[in-house]
């Protein structure tokens, strides 16, 4: 694995090895602790925070609620009358510096027409709980909340303060989210590091093949397109409609191919992956692969999403709009990416609208959060390749890195990869024994860590 060796980080390696495998502390019954879990995740799902319009409020009451019976301090902080985010905190000594568990409470819109299952119902069927959010983020945030309220039980001495962070509209960027808390409430998310969504436990035969430990992410970017034209009436044609200029550049960007490009933490990650996924061939330096979530994080991405045009039947509109949804590697400029877009799609009546921002760093592998992460996830799951990882998607992880604070991602449930697809996407699920690994994955992280 790529990783610059130091005398702190081999530190950090034997203390975490040494607790993981000398802790002799009771562990909660799982067995007793799964009907309460599955529960609160159920009660989350059926709490309606599509975003838009987020109502995240709603769900910062259930968890609320869930605290104050547990005893466990928590507070909602209002961004506008149905927005909010929320922090609850198990005190440790001080000691050292807090560990944030990070989830978000809204999800995307759904189209229940489509779906096996209501989006909302929360049904369990097959070993299933079914529903939007199941996987993102409502299971990390329901495992988060279960994995605090049994280390309050437990009593475990802590070292550190474990802060659970409830964040409002992740999925439309994070301002009134995660940049609401950092410009508002900054103090209370200083850590030492943040565990957050983003990384993978991808299984296949029923065992974890490999953990990814995500330490940096694709850049998100909503670039608008749009073709001018003259506006008219529909029943006398005209060869610049801007509808048809727009349909001839987006056909030009189907084709669209942007070169392979390996960072230190995709080199690290495709030489693992080859030894233990035969879809993937690591040949002279570069990744041979036809499997698409592989190939999304080896090169600039664009997916159109939305269309803009006209406003009456019978009326040629002024222009034709597209949103290209665009994921770029960390490295990659913004400005330049355009550039290239604006060659390749040629001349014509077109623009592009976006604006660029820097990237943020990526988290350490020398960090404690990777550390302790890749100890425990050995140790629960031998014989699974870990490793570091560049997500595809954005996450409130891109604000807490650019503020300093180390974040580490994974959802901490083991996944087939036809379950992984179904998030954005109709029938999204989570089985309960992989919900529950997620459970006892965070808490172990969170009482080994807060010693």
């Amino acid at each position: 694995m790529y990783r610059n060796k130091s005398v702190p980080l081999l530190g950090a390696i034997l203390f975490y090895a040494t607790l993981i495998s000398s802790t002799g502390a009771a562990q909660p019954d799982w067995k007793k602790v799964q009907p309460e879990a599955v529960a609160l995740l159920q009660e989350l799902i059926r709490t309606d925070t599509q975003n838009p319009p987020g109502n995240e409020l709603a769900a910062c009451r259930v968890l609320e609620d869930y605290f104050r019976r547990e005893g466990i301090p928590v507070q909602t902080y209002r961004v506008d009358s149905s927005r909010g985010n929320l922090i609850a905190r198990l005190k440790g000594t001080g000691a050292s510096k807090p560990i944030l568990l990070v989830a978000h409470t809204d999800v995307v819109p759904f189209d229940s027409a489509s779906w096996s299952h209501p989006p909302l119902g929360a049904q369990i069927e097959d070993g299933y709980v079914w529903g939007r959010g199941a996987i993102d983020n409502k299971g990390m945030l329901a495992a988060e909340a279960v994995a605090l309220a049994l280390l309050k039980r437990s009593g475990v001495h802590l070292r550190r303060d474990i802060v659970l962070v409830a964040t409002a509209a992740e999925e439309s960027g994070g301002g009134p989210g995660i940049g609401w808390l950092l410009e508002n409430q900054r103090e209370q998310l200083d850590a030492v590091f943040a565990l957050n969504e983003g990384g993978r436990i991808v299984t296949q035969n029923g065992k974890p093949l490999w953990v990814g430990i995500e330490t940096e992410e694709k850049a998100a970017y909503n670039i608008k397109l749009i073709a001018r034209g003259n506006s008219g009436h529909a029943s006398v044609p005209r060869e610049d409609n801007p509808i048809y200029a727009l349909a001839r550049a987006l056909a030009r960007l189907e084709e669209y191919s942007s070169r392979q490009v390996l960072d230190p933490v995709t080199r690290a990650f495709f030489q693992g992956i080859a030894k233990v996924d035969p879809s993937v061939q690591w040949l002279d330096g570069q990744v041979k692969t036809d499997d698409r979530s592989y190939l999304a994080i080896l090169s600039n991405t664009i997916s159109p999403t939305l269309l803009e045009a006209g406003y009456k039947t019978n009326v040629i509109p002024p222009s034709a709009t597209v949103n290209l949804n665009c994921r770029l590697l960390p490295e990659q400029d913004a400005d330049a990416f355009v550039d290239s877009l604006t060659t390749w799609v040629g001349e014509g009546p077109y623009e592009f609208n976006y604006t660029a921002r820097s990237a943020p760093p990526p988290s350490s592998q020398d960090g404690a959060g990777y550390v302790l992460i890749e100890q425990v996830c050995r140790k629960m799951f031998p014989g699974a390749a870990i490793l570091p990882y560049l997500s595809p998607g954005m996450s409130d992880a891109a604000r807490l890195r650019r503020a300093g604070i180390p974040t580490y991602g994974l959802l901490p449930f083991p996944l087939m990869e036809n379950d992984i697809s179904r998030m954005h996407g109709k029938d999204e699920r989570i089985s309960i024994e992989g919900f529950m690994t997620g459970v006892k994955l965070i808490y172990r992280l969170a009482e080994l860590g807060g010693k």
